[in-house]
């Protein structure tokens, strides 16, 4: 049984090692991997950790999957920490260490953040090695094991801001009765390392208007307003996302906990998330390091279940789990087939949905032909979009519009350069067009900004039978000297002065 879990286990990191490879960046990874080239202690949108797993491996070139390959590895290394996480709560028993390593592999978000550059590859990685240290800790206190918990923990806070859950997890198991004598045995000195490991970060926000704390608890939100129905899709999106059965067994798992350390790393993120469903939207992968736990728990349970319930249960979770796992390879392999597979349904997909990513490269060689032959810069209003260009073009970001997200790549070409003629690409068109209202806003600024606005036309792209994506050009002429702050919303000039 244990042979067969781990070669499923390896037969899935293989495949997304290939769709690493394979498949084009998103926008929000050319993002992140424009941070591996500007590093910091700290970003807008998310701390560090993303930009330098990227950069730690940027010796193997600029391929999509060299810029992934971090996160493939901190895959294995999540899917081995929780592995030997059960197995440590479980006794050493290693059924559990497996059954929790085939529960992380099969469900599809995992595939999705061990397969993409995004912060949830080293925040996983960090918070399975974390929880793993904390159950070796609780079991034998050692002064190493101690050492190497705080520098998990301080790589999991460096992550994701949710990581915090984690802290507070192991701070309230640690101190329920019989678990007390920790502090004193040294637990304390995996907080201090943490907190050292976390200073680099508080100094670069202190220096930056608290840039990361104001986005992460303020400025991503959007008050929805109160909503029962959002919750119940919550829950849906989460059955599809983690594989229904596995979701389940997790959930049933949590509901009736056999491991404190795990209920307390798991269950109250669980819950806040499941909070913050009731007024606004919620990520999927905002529920990573919850359910990270709940794997560990669900190793810790097989072990205690007749022979009949587990037969109950592989059918239920596994089966369907290994349906879902080649479709999500298939559609990253062979998108064509895919998306006439959904066209067939009666379904449609609106700018083409996920497929958009294989126009990226000819977009960016053409944008740049045009840029070089005008002497133009080129600007987009997205901080995707612009480092999609600048990876696949080597085209500099020139990010406008009035987006928090993405506030530092304003100053890689700061608002003191002043360009004579810029090319605004855009995926909406600025004038109103067969429904599409328009970006008057936009429209007006750039007559503000430039001597001259004119049209630049439209360029479409489509691939494998998908229907062709458009892109809408803009040239300015003759910017203003303030012409970049203006574009910017950095100015206090009315949208009708001039």
């Amino acid at each position: 049984m244990i042979i067969a879990v781990w070669t499923i286990v390896a037969a899935v990191t293989i495949m997304r090692g290939i769709a690493a490879f394979t498949v084009p960046l998103t926008g929000d990874e050319a993002y992140y991997w424009e941070w591996s080239r500007h590093l910091a202690f700290g970003y807008t949108d998310h701390p560090p950790m993303v930009a330098w797993t990227i950069a730690l491996f940027s010796f193997l070139g600029t391929s999509p999957g060299a810029v992934r390959f971090g996160f493939v590895v901190c895959g294995v290394v999540a899917t081995l920490a929780i592995a030997a996480c059960a197995t440590q709560i479980a006794d050493g028993d290693r059924r559990a260490g497996a059954v929790a390593a085939l529960a992380f592999s099969l469900m599809p978000a995992m595939s999705l953040a061990f397969g993409s550059a995004s912060p949830d590859g080293p925040y996983l990685a960090f918070w399975c090695l974390a929880l793993w240290l904390a159950a070796r800790a609780f079991d034998t206190p050692e002064e190493k094991t101690f050492a190497f918990l705080g520098l998990a923990l301080g790589g999991a806070i460096l992550s994701r801001m949710t990581a915090f859950a984690l802290l507070v997890g192991i701070v309230v198991a640690a101190s329920l009765p019989g678990r007390r004598a920790l502090w004193k045995q040294g637990l304390w000195v995996s907080f201090a390392i943490a907190a050292l490991c976390y200073v680099p970060f508080l100094v670069w926000n202190a220096q930056h208007n608290w840039a990361t704390i104001d986005f992460t608890f303020f400025a991503r939100h959007v008050n929805e307003g109160l909503s029962l129905r959002r919750v119940f899709e919550t829950v849906g999106v989460q059955a599809a996302a983690y594989s229904p059965g596995i979701w389940l067994g997790m959930i049933i798992c949590a509901v009736r906990p056999r491991n404190a350390l795990i209920e307390w790393t798991a269950v109250p993120l669980f819950i806040v998330m499941m909070g913050v469903a009731i007024f606004e939207r919620v990520e999927t992968n905002w529920f990573f390091g919850s359910f990270a736990s709940m794997c560990a728990g669900l190793g810790l349970a097989w072990v205690h279940l007749s022979h009949r319930t587990r037969l109950l249960w592989a059918s239920a979770s596994i089966v369907p789990a290994l349906v879902l796992i080649p479709l999500l390879f298939t559609a990253a392999l062979a998108p064509g087939p895919i998306y006439q597979a959904i066209r067939d349904t009666g379904s449609t997909l609106r700018n083409t949905g996920p497929f958009e990513i294989y126009t990226y490269q000819p977009l960016a060689r053409d944008v740049r032909e045009l840029a070089q032959a005008n002497d133009a810069v080129v600007m987009t209003d997205g901080y995707g979009l612009s480092s999609l260009l600048d990876f696949d073009g080597g085209i500099p970001p020139v990010v406008i519009g009035y987006d928090a997200q993405g506030a530092e790549s304003r100053r890689w070409y700061s608002d003191t350069m002043h360009p004579h003629r810029a090319l605004f690409v855009d995926k909406a068109p600025l004038n109103p067009i067969d429904g599409n209202p328009g970006r008057p806003d936009f429209k007006a600024r750039l007559s503000m900004a430039c001597s001259r606005v004119r049209p630049g036309g439209v360029l479409r792209y489509g691939y494998a039978g998908v229907p062709p994506r458009a892109y809408y050009l803009t040239w300015c002429d003759g910017m203003h000297a303030d012409g970049l702050r203006i574009l910017r919303w950095e100015t206090g000039w009315s949208i009708t002065s001039r």
